[in-house]
């Protein structure tokens, strides 16, 4: 309902004073400064005069000289107790409501610095998120406002008038993306407005969200409905799951949104620090709006990315319990229904990594396993199982303090699946590496070399099919790698390590160039050649040599 679509009364608690509203259609002031205003009615008292009323409500006392012409009383000592006169909004001396900093991640610049949760704004103050900042703001009424990164706006009018508790609050967006949670408004007066350069977007009380791109706003509605004003004199009201883009204050048709993707293809539980998650693709649909946060309303939201293909490579999150949403968006740019989910992320410790054997080498019984070591880590489980899904374990050992094992008795021949994880210091691990397979020969065959004329392979775990940069480096710092490789697959051969200790890490690759966040640094040691004896016959061996 808009102002002015009805008279309304309402009987104040504290000063008994009946209200009403003068037929109007304006926006409250500020929010709109070319239209006529909207009025209340204040029903007079034995004893009200022009100028006491002036002292009390208006922003300059002296108007009570307009009221009088406004209202046609030609004496203003002579005011009839339970005569409605009408006053302006505009006129009213309002009261500014902070507005309250809930929720900050990365990097929010606001007008006196950097922005932090407790915080408070007030109108006119201007905020930027910048390339990876999200802001959360809550109004008075419980109104809530998150904006994305790369945005720029300003708290344009935060405010409540003296009488009947109406509200006005407008959020002057200038550039990037808002997304509001509005309850129904306290009285039919009060506004919460969204303004882009051209669009004016008012709720009554909805959830909405509106974009101001450089040329080009979307106003998308997901619960209740809005009024969207733009060039044209008259609104246009979009109603919930639907959307509209505007050019140049020319407001576009009325659409319906994509409907939400598909997330049963999303695991429930992640167990890598860097986790590909994908959906269906959707007609229509051009790009995908990625979000991650820790409360189901997405006002402490910690992530927000969109990609032109349904596929984003989720990374950064430490273990926890997250939400995640997912929206596609159509050839306009119009961002459709949202589709989420509770995840958890189980990442930590990470696993080692597998250095010998290799996966799918032949070796010889009683070859040791061999894998890296991660820093702090206090024991490290190792599985050996016939099977790949690891239900007949030959070996289940979760005490082992070095990055070896010879297993003891010997593996008998066959084929075997071994996988590794990092120990808690409760006793309880991480989740498990990629588990990889190696043969045991019969005892007549022989098995090649662990570290022979072809170097020393690597193993790691990673989703196939992506390129991985991988580093070896002597110091745990990597300030000059001896290698840094971009190398497709989970291995890669060391040709002819010198002999003492390395440190390496690794990080997935993306088609698009985009990378992940390093592993944990890990170490392994490649041992010394043993020293040619030193007995004397040995020496006069070789000086007979020649002669034989």
């Amino acid at each position: 309902m808009g102002i002015g679509s009805k008279r309304w009364p309402e009987r104040l608690a504290a000063g008994g004073l009946l209200l009403g509203l003068l037929a109007a259609t304006a926006p409250v002031p500020g929010l709109a400064a070319d239209d006529a205003p909207a009025t209340l009615a204040l029903t007079l008292r034995p004893g009200d005069t022009l100028i006491g009323i002036g002292e009390r409500y208006l922003e300059q006392p002296g108007r009570w000289v307009d009221l009088a012409r406004l209202n046609r009383i030609r004496d203003p000592r002579r005011l009839r107790p339970g005569a409605a006169l009408q006053i302006p909004l505009d006129w009213m001396r309002w009261q500014a409501l902070p507005v309250e900093v809930v929720h900050v991640h990365g990097a929010v610049q606001g007008p006196g610095g950097p922005l932090a949760p407790g915080m408070r704004l007030s109108q006119g103050d201007r905020f930027d998120t910048g390339a990876d900042g999200i802001l959360t703001l809550r109004f008075a009424g419980g109104a809530t406002a998150v904006f994305a990164p790369q945005t720029r706006a300003a708290l344009g009018a935060s405010r409540e008038a003296p009488l009947g508790g109406v509200r006005a609050t407008r959020i002057d967006l200038d550039q990037g993306a808002v997304e509001t949670t509005v309850q129904p408004l306290a009285t039919p007066e009060s506004r919460f407005d969204v303004k882009t350069p051209r669009v004016v977007t008012a709720v009554r009380g909805t959830r909405f969200r509106v974009a101001q791109e450089p040329s080009a706003s979307r106003h998308e509605v997901l619960e209740g409905r809005v009024a969207a004003q733009g060039a044209a004199p008259q609104p246009v009201e979009i109603g919930q799951g639907s959307g509209l883009r505007a050019e140049g204050g020319q407001l576009g048709a009325v659409v319906p949104l994509l409907p939400p993707p598909d997330l049963s293809a999303v695991p429930a539980r992640i167990e890598r620090t860097s986790q590909l998650l994908q959906v269906a693709p959707l007609p229509g649909a051009v790009a995908w709006r990625w979000q991650v946060a820790t409360d189901g309303a997405f006002v402490q939201r910690l992530q927000d990315v969109q990609t032109r293909e349904p596929r984003w490579l989720l990374a950064g999150l430490p273990d926890g319990d997250y939400q995640l949403r997912v929206r596609a968006a159509d050839a306009q740019a119009i961002e459709g229904n949202d589709a989420q989910m509770t995840f958890a992320v189980r990442a930590r410790p990470e696993a080692p990594l597998q250095l010998s054997p290799p996966a799918g080498a032949s070796v010889v019984s009683g070859t040791a396993l061999r894998w890296t070591q991660v820093a702090g880590a206090p024991a490290y489980r190792l599985q050996v199982a016939r099977d790949a899904q690891f239900s007949d374990l030959v070996l289940d050992r979760s005490d082992l303090a070095t990055g070896h094992l010879a297993p003891d008795p010997a593996l008998a021949p066959g084929l075997y699946h071994w996988r590794l994880a990092t120990q808690r210091p409760d006793g309880s691990h991480g989740p498990f590496g990629d588990a990889s397979s190696f043969t045991v020969l019969e005892p007549s065959a022989v098995a090649p070399p662990q570290l022979g004329t072809d170097g020393l392979r690597l193993a790691w775990s990673g989703p196939a099919g992506f390129q991985h940069q991988v580093q070896v480096a002597r110091s745990p710092d990597f300030a000059q790698p001896l290698l840094d490789r971009q190398v497709p697959g989970a291995s890669l051969t060391l040709p002819d390590p010198a002999p003492g200790r390395y440190h390496v890490r690794t990080r997935l690759v993306l088609p698009d160039g985009s990378q992940g966040p390093w592993s944990s640094t890990q170490q392994f040691d490649v041992p010394a050649p043993p020293e040619p004896p030193s007995h004397p016959w040995y020496l006069l061996l070789l000086l007979l040599l020649p002669l034989l």
